[in-house]
């Protein structure tokens, strides 16, 4: 069968010819630069960890005179003036990979729906995707294996392909579920209450220090998950109009019928965390109408030297990267597996550097 272009071409009497690709001059104050393009509209070209990627390359670019800039929302005689002068593509493999191939422009672009042979006809593109060696590519728009691609492999692509001489000594060990979600716990030791919070969704961990007045001020500032071990005064709940959830952790058998019927009454979401002390099965039957789930168990040791994270732990009004961290007083990075990073290791990103 003859290709759509040879058919309009015999019935027009036309040769058929290259495609010809224009630009127009879009102004930019930067010499060297990498052009860039994170935001991709289907599930399968939304990649989580770009943040890490340009933290692994910033400083190498940095000390060669190279910057990191997004391609301009212009018309796209414009944005191809941009690719065409940049040093390099970097983000989702769509047509900028074929704009900066046609300029002579290597790019490091990334793809999850297909094998790279069914796109990379390029001659200076490299595309990165997941393993497909045992679970072959979905051809989903809505597929998020995408995020299976290290940061470290494509950030060392980019040097690659500017021939710049350096090794990333990044090694991913284990990306927690979680470790996207910006979570904030704050521990209600301290009567300040800030700003930036405001109206904003906050873990209250009120299981591991209880003060109501210090609850009760969060709960009028911030939409709260109260974490809970006991029950308090039912009265103070007329004062608490942003409990929005109570995560009550279940120590010891008690009577909490009246409780949860109050905070159900309020319209406030309940999750029971029975210890692993009972049959979760019992809980369950007693409290039927509600929520119980299994208290988050201590996972096996990970070894890694470093952590990045993205909650905020606060308590005695400092900021921490994680509870482990809070309770060791430590500020830094470095990675300790203990009692309290064993239960949040799905809200942390785990690595070494060689």
């Amino acid at each position: 069968m003859s290709h759509i272009a040879e058919v309009y071409a015999k019935d027009l009497g036309v040769k058929i010819g290259k495609p010809k690709i224009t630009d127009h001059f879009y102004p930019n104050i930067k010499g060297n630069y990498i052009c860039f393009d994170f935001e991709g509209k289907n599930p399968s070209e939304q990649y989580k960890y770009w943040d890490i990627v340009q933290s692994l390359i910033s400083r190498i670019l940095d000390s060669q005179g190279i910057s990191l800039l997004q391609i301009p929302n212009v018309s796209n005689k414009q944005k191809n003036f941009f690719i065409k002068k940049s040093l390099l593509y970097l983000g989702i493999s769509n047509q900028n990979v074929n704009i900066a191939d046609t300029y002579g422009v290597p790019s490091v672009s990334v793809l999850s729906t297909v094998y790279e042979n069914n796109f990379n006809f390029f001659d200076r593109a490299i595309v990165l995707t997941p393993d497909f060696t045992e679970i072959k590519p979905s051809f989903n728009p809505n597929c998020q294996r995408l995020n299976e691609i290290k940061p470290e492999q494509i950030a060392q692509a980019v040097l690659d392909q500017l021939k710049i001489q350096e090794t990333i000594k990044f090694k991913t060990i284990k990306i927690g579920e979680y470790f996207t979600n910006q979570i904030v716990e704050i521990v209600p030791n301290f009567s300040a209450v800030s700003e930036e919070l405001r109206g904003k969704p906050i873990n209250i961990r009120g299981d591991l220090h209880w003060d109501l007045e210090n609850v009760v001020r969060w709960c009028q500032f911030s939409f709260v998950n109260l974490y809970l071990n006991s029950p308090f005064n039912i009265e103070f709940l007329q004062h608490m109009p942003n409990l929005k959830q109570v995560t009550y952790k279940y120590k010891k058998q008690e009577d909490l019928t009246e409780f949860f019927k109050a905070l159900k009454k309020r319209k406030i979401n309940i999750i029971i965390q029975p210890s692993e002390d009972f049959n979760i099965s019992d809980v369950r039957f007693e409290y039927f109408d509600y929520n119980v789930l299994p208290e988050p168990k201590a996972q096996e040791e990970v070894k890694a030297s470093k952590f990045i994270s993205k909650k905020r732990f606060v308590t005695n009004a400092e900021v921490f990267n994680s509870e482990s961290s809070a309770k060791r007083l430590d500020k830094s990075n470095n990675f300790v597996y203990d009692e309290a990073s064993s239960k949040e290791l799905e809200s942390l990103y785990l690595y070494d550097e060689e």
